[in-house]
């Protein structure tokens, strides 16, 4: 049984309500997770992009407090949290970081306590909007010279720094985060079988830190779906030696989450990991930087379809989707696109925050951008 954490216990029926324990009812109570979501996100058609079978999974829509792919990861990482008692969560990002910011949010919720490791990346109004929010739900902030120092940092002198601290992987993808997308391949076929789509032949995702990647890819493996999932690179791939974005950093995470998967059901099946397909050509100068071909999706998705998307892993993945669905290979196959960005309104929680709650270095960089 999961343990009573900050918001109290949570009811058998809530703990049931995820289609990993509907699939393998021997998972039922031994995966902790707080529910932090609104679920199933809708499937809808993108009727206006000049295919016929095109969908899309509104993640952007998992929750009306903070939305996209980073609520999944945390229900199941703050509910492990909770497990092992720790009362700080510690991660790390960029300046501008998605995922730490719905960290910091949930946390927050949880009566958590939240440190963000962070690292300089290019500024525009959306990070300066981070970091003030980052402010406003109580995080610590401290900031490394860039992502390897920041990855050391988190790594090794926060564990001796925080013994009862809970160190998570950037961008949440951990094994434990992952979880949070097998079970999401797990509920579009849910919504397959209801006939609300067809089979996708293939899914388009962005690709940072792995975890929604490795997780679908694992998850439709679990469902038995005939589906490919393609992730655009959005991010480097490597740092010196360590392999930050690549297939086969995907293909280990599976590898792990399946692992954790069968510790904890003897009805997980022993599955091969097949060679994973990242697309590589849409990064531009690097993380966070908008590319031409960016800037061109954001556009026409919000014009066409309503959708918003951010220039930093959603517009990349959008602009590699308009090229993959216009090869001649791919215009009668369904394809979807998993939206990953939140489209929860914040301005309202933008005001009376200045620059001038942030440490003297971080802000620094928000002018300086």
């Amino acid at each position: 049984m999961m343990e009573q954490g900050a918001m109290g216990d949570y009811t058998k029926d809530e703990k049931a309500s995820i289609p990993l324990s509907a699939r393998f009812p021997d998972l039922e109570g031994r995966l902790p997770r707080i529910p932090l979501g609104n679920f199933p996100t809708p499937v809808e058609r993108l009727a206006h992009l000049g295919h016929g079978n095109l969908w899309i999974k509104r993640d952007d829509l998992t929750s009306d407090i903070y939305g996209g792919n980073k609520v999944r990861k945390l229900e199941f990482l703050l509910g492990d949290a909770l497990r092992r008692r720790c009362r700080k969560i510690i991660t790390m990002g960029g300046i501008g970081t998605n995922h730490g910011l719905a960290t910091a949010i949930y946390a927050h919720r949880e009566g958590l306590a939240c440190r963000l490791i962070l690292f300089p990346q290019p500024v525009n109004d959306h990070v300066r909007r981070n970091m003030l929010l980052f402010c406003k739900y109580g995080a610590e902030l401290r900031c490394r010279k860039g992502p390897l120092s920041a990855g050391a940092w988190l790594l090794l002198a926060e564990r001796l720094l925080n013994p009862r601290g809970y160190i998570l992987e950037a961008g949440g993808s951990s094994p434990v985060g992952t979880l949070g997308f097998v079970n999401a391949m797990l509920e579009l076929k849910d919504q397959v079988d209801a006939g609300l789509l067809p089979e996708p032949r293939y899914v388009i995702c962005p690709v940072g830190s792995n975890g929604t990647m490795a997780g679908l890819s694992l998850g439709a493996l679990l469902a038995g779906l005939d589906t490919t999932v393609v992730g655009v690179r959005v991010t480097m791939e490597r740092l010196g030696l360590v392999e930050l974005s690549s297939a086969k950093a995907v293909e280990r995470l599976m590898t792990r989450t399946l692992a954790l998967l069968r510790q904890r059901s003897a009805m997980i099946p022993r599955v091969a990991i097949p060679p994973q397909r990242i697309l590589g050509d849409y990064l531009g100068d690097g993380y966070g930087c908008a590319t031409d071909k960016c800037l061109r999706a954001m556009e026409l998705l919000r014009d066409r379809e309503g959708i918003a998307l951010d220039p930093t892993y959603t517009g990349k993945a959008a602009a590699a989707l308009l090229d993959f669905i216009a090869e001649p290979g791919h215009a009668k196959e369904p394809v979807l696109y998993w939206h990953t960005y939140s489209s929860a309104d914040l301005a309202e929680r933008l005001r009376g925050l200045d620059c001038g709650m942030l440490p003297p270095d971080l802000r620094r960089l928000y002018e300086g951008g």
